[in-house]
């Protein structure tokens, strides 16, 4: 079958739904949901978007491409994407939803790729999409409900905005409070009270310019090869540190590793993967690797080298580096990822919510959500009877 105007012939499963809407912008879309496309089509479908492609960096083809290759090979995963067009314009979609079904026990569930290696969930937007936030919460809405093969919605880590545009999967009525990360806006950088005028960058700009006279150097691995090696080193320093804690990495779980190392030796330009250092000849004092794609840049994994540097706070300097590289090259966002510790929020990151979208499509589903909701508000009821018996929790 031929995916209209953009793709090649494509030996893919495709199912099409055709959704009517009640709005006075859009009344009709179609959506075809395609099983599991290569980087090759991806490549294709968001280069087609209308009006250019507004995307997290964990959305990009390179990262789900990566994704398919390691993670969803392990498990009995489905990936499809979901293209959403108004009728008449399928060459030129105006928003891309990449799915993956799953069985979790008795459940059927239906989510976003993530593995706990995305930090944002969120669709794929065309940026000359004339459609309302409350038109493409209907458009997702709409798609879910026919959905027959799947009891539950489950996505996680639903931020409100993608890059400057609203998330509509994080406005739709069923989603609940998750948590929070932070989250740092560089296009407020002019004066003492914005983030640059943070005493965190005064100390580390002193703290590099000594390492700078211990001939250390600010570095960005650049090919394929730079980007492997130098995140196998952030792999090592990590696993080393963690074993002196006393903790689990959680890079040593299932296939991570893997991903990251598939993801880092794409040769596409486009791909969000970047990897920074802090370097003294081959010795790698920290390393830090990034998702940029866009105009947001997500700090994912952080690692320090020797001891003897420790007094230099290499990972305080290199966060510092990164934030400014960042706003220097026309990024807008600078996530902190997942965590909320002290040392990231003194570089000036405000919270940002995070939000779940738990929507049952069946009775199986509606079970479980009612079962899990009894089940939250049972724990609630014992935390406030422990309160008011003196137990502290």
């Amino acid at each position: 079958m031929v995916f209209i105007g953009v793709l090649r012939v494509m030996a893919l499963r495709e199912t099409e739904h055709l959704l009517a809407l009640e709005s006075s912008a859009i009344s009709r879309i179609k959506v075809r949901e395609l099983e599991a496309p290569t980087l090759s089509d991806m490549s294709g479908l968001w280069s087609s978007l209308k009006g250019g492609v507004v995307s997290t960096p964990f959305q990009t083809p390179e990262f789900l491409a990566a994704l398919q290759e390691t993670k969803l090979k392990t498990g009995d995963y489905r990936f499809s994407v979901g293209v959403f067009a108004e009728q008449g314009e399928e060459a030129s979609p105006s928003m891309l939803l990449p799915l993956v079904r799953f069985q979790r026990g008795p459940i059927r569930v239906v989510g976003m790729p993530d593995f706990g290696l995305a930090d944002q969930n969120a669709p794929v937007l065309g940026a000359g999409c004339r459609a309302s936030r409350e038109c493409r919460v209907a458009m997702i809405r709409a798609f879910f409900e026919r959905l027959h093969d799947a009891d539950i919605v489950d996505i996680h880590k639903l931020h409100g905005r993608i890059e400057v545009w609203e998330n509509p999967l994080n406005f739709m009525p069923e989603t609940i409070s998750q948590n929070s990360s932070l989250l740092l806006d560089l296009r407020d950088g002019e004066g003492s009270d914005n983030w640059c005028g943070k005493s965190i960058y005064k100390k580390t700009r002193s703290k590099f310019r000594r390492l700078v006279k211990e001939g250390v150097s600010l570095v960005e691995a650049e090919t394929p090869e730079e980007r492997t090696e130098l995140f196998k080193t952030l792999a090592a320093q990590r696993s080393d540190r963690f074993r002196q804690l006393g903790r689990k990495d959680s890079l040593e779980r299932e296939d991570r590793a893997d991903f990251y190392i598939r993801l880092a030796q794409m040769e596409a330009s486009s791909s969000p993967f970047r990897a920074i250092a802090l370097k003294c000849g081959e010795e790698t004092v920290a390393a830090m690797v990034l998702m940029m794609s866009g105009s947001q840049a997500t700090a994912v994994l952080v690692s320090i080298g020797d001891p003897r540097w420790h007094a230099f706070s290499p990972g305080m300097v290199l966060f510092a580096k990164a934030i400014e590289h960042a706003a220097q090259t026309g990024v807008r966002w600078f996530s902190f990822g997942t965590g909320q510790q002290e040392y990231k929020q003194r570089f000036g990151g405000v919270e940002q919510p995070s939000r779940r979208l738990l929507m049952p499509l069946s009775t199986r589903g509606r079970l479980f959500v009612g079962a899990r909701e009894a089940h939250r508000a049972a724990q609630d009821m014992l935390q406030i009877a422990l309160r008011r018996n003196g137990v502290d929790t």
